[in-house]
């Protein structure tokens, strides 16, 4: 008896009872009822903890190729004895055509194995009149990751988070596997896209479920937190390179981590969030019952927290019933997404900034090359650059995760486009990191500020519109370079730059969502709209004289 009067207790003061009549005018949204039921605490932690593990594996994926398919120096064979060396060859040796006879293509290399055993280029010739085919290698995850992006986020809204995840992990594993074993150039290049399609799906889903496994209060820090493993990842690539230098055994190591994902078929939970969305009520009530008992959080009564969920899925439905009934628009899916001027305008944005940041990361990424002969060192030093950048959420909370945002934008551009006004080598490279700083930033905190600003009948959608866009803007990086420098050095530099001043900008055009409960659809974000204007009306009326207390308008209600 004591303890249920406990547990009436603490219900009561987190999240307190109304009248059925106040009930039935207040949306309610799950981050109360998640709140309500098990708090925010060690759960959280340990479960946020353990599913961002996978980014300290993913960059075997997305950042092999700097190894796997690095170029050694190499001279053309043609002429000489079939086992000549590279260190036997003349120092002016020509590499892309035979001896004496400059209208004629080599069609024999040697390579300088100093640095590397085998590479994909070693073993199919990719140099000279063939290197497009090794572009192309680079290429076909990105191009597999727009269609991912396509995909990732209608699969995970319809089938649910868990179950489009685990479904890519096993792709993941098996293609891992897959591009050590095949020996011709062309399956190598099937398993790269296949692997770019399974990466940007599970990347979408792991991506919505941190937002909505965590707190409101939160959820800024599991936003950035989550993705420190990644430089860790690039580390321990460069390590697995640095030991391993033939591309067959280094592509086995690489594999070998993804066996992890195979625990999350009983390690990782559905999103509670897309549970009650579904009417699953009674699995959602497992889930936290589960983190209300690691938390040491008393669970408010069953039939109490279902009658709470069904009142957030019941208040969901009567706000898309009243859209529907207003504008046509449908219940889920791109027919909300495109039927909503605000989440139009929101996805229009969210794109673009993704595109320009991709794409200025990895464009100082490749200056970042050139800041020590070694490569390993050099993907060591970029990944510890980036380490600060996951610590950035104290801003997000303070500055608002809006006002962040503008600013590590403002800061990378500004450090870009200084280095036209000095050429110095030291110079260069202090600005390449600060910039480098600054766009890792703005990578973190742009999918913050998206999961919070998209509704959850859609936020999955809209995750996969953002991956598009990094897909692209990582694909369009190579081309910026290679058309510009030829004009200026430093002329991709203010491309980048340019482009993320512009992205500062369009960041003023979405909303700030500190300390704001994440919408259920997309009528509570057109409502928040509104009352911040009705705000903004009656804060007009108070500059001409007439005494009002905008602190106790309540918008978060609308949201």
């Amino acid at each position: 008896m004591a303890d249920a009067a406990k547990k009436s207790v603490v219900a009561e003061r987190t999240f307190a009872p109304v009248d059925d009549e106040d009930d039935s005018e207040k949306d309610v949204f799950f981050d109360d009822v998640m709140e309500w039921c098990c708090g925010s605490g060690r759960w959280q932690v340990l479960l946020v903890s353990y599913m961002s593990m996978i980014w300290l594996i993913l960059p075997a994926i997305s950042m092999a190729m700097m190894f796997v398919g690095a170029s050694p120096d190499f001279r053309c064979a043609d002429g000489f004895d079939a086992n000549v060396t590279f260190s036997a060859l003349p120092a002016d040796t020509p590499r892309c055509h035979p001896v004496g006879d400059a209208g004629a293509s080599c069609s024999r290399w040697v390579f300088d194995t100093s640095m590397y055993e085998s590479t994909v280029v070693t073993e199919w010739n990719l140099v000279c009149g063939r290197k497009p085919l090794l572009s192309m290698l680079q290429s076909w995850v990105m191009l597999g990751g727009i269609v991912g992006s396509a995909i990732s986020g209608q699969l995970s809204d319809r089938f649910g988070r868990k179950p489009v995840f685990l479904s890519t992990a096993v792709t993941i594993l098996a293609c891992a596997f897959a591009s050590a074993l095949v020996t011709d150039y062309a399956s190598f290049a099937a398993v790269r896209f296949v692997t770019g399609v399974a990466m940007a799906t599970l990347v979408g889903c792991h991506t919505v479920m941190t937002m909505e496994m965590a707190g409101r209060r939160t959820r800024a820090a599991f936003g950035t937190l989550s993705g420190l493993p990644f430089p860790f990842g690039i580390m321990l690539v460069a390590a697995g390179s640095y030991a391993l230098r033939s591309h067959r055994q280094l592509q086995l190591a690489y594999a070998v981590p993804f066996v992890f994902l195979l625990s999350n078929f009983w390690l990782r939970p559905e999103s509670p969030h897309w549970l009650v969305v579904q009417g699953r009520f009674a699995e959602a009530y497992t889930i936290l019952e589960r983190g209300a008992r690691c938390n040491r959080h008393p669970m408010p009564p069953k039939e109490e927290v279902l009658a709470k969920m069904r009142r957030v899925r019941d208040s969901l439905l009567a706000r898309e019933a009243a859209a529907h009934r207003a504008t046509g628009r449908g219940r889920q899916g791109w027919r909300q997404l495109v039927g909503s001027p605000i989440l139009v305008r929101y996805s229009a944005v969210a794109f673009f900034i993704s595109f320009v940041i991709c794409g200025a990361y990895f464009g100082v990424t490749f200056d970042m090359t050139q800041l020590s002969a070694s490569p390993h060192l050099a993907a060591v030093l970029s990944a510890l650059v980036e380490l600060p950048s996951y610590c950035v959420f104290p801003l997000l909370d303070r500055l608002g995760r809006r006002g962040s945002l503008v600013a590590f934008l403002l800061t990378g551009a500004g450090a870009m486009l200084l280095v036209l006004a000095d050429r110095r080598p030291a110079v260069w490279m202090a600005l390449g990191l600060v910039a480098k700083f600054g766009v890792s930033a703005a990578f973190v905190g742009v999918w913050v500020l998206i999961g919070e600003c998209m509704p959850t009948t859609v936020r999955g959608l809209a995750f996969g519109v953002c991956q598009t866009g990094v897909r692209l803007g990582g694909a369009a990086a190579p081309f910026v370079v290679d058309l510009v420098s030829d004009l200026h050095p430093a002329a991709p530099s203010a491309v980048f730059g340019a482009a993320m001043l512009a992205a500062g900008l369009a960041t003023l055009l979405l909303p700030e969502t500190n300390n704001q409960p994440l919408p259920e659809t997309a009528v509570d974000i057109e409502n928040r709209t509104s009352r911040k204007k009705a705000a903004g009306d009656l804060q007009g009326v108070s500059g001409n004289g007439t005494a009002l207390d905008l602190e106790k308008v309540e918008l978060s209600d609308s949201f």
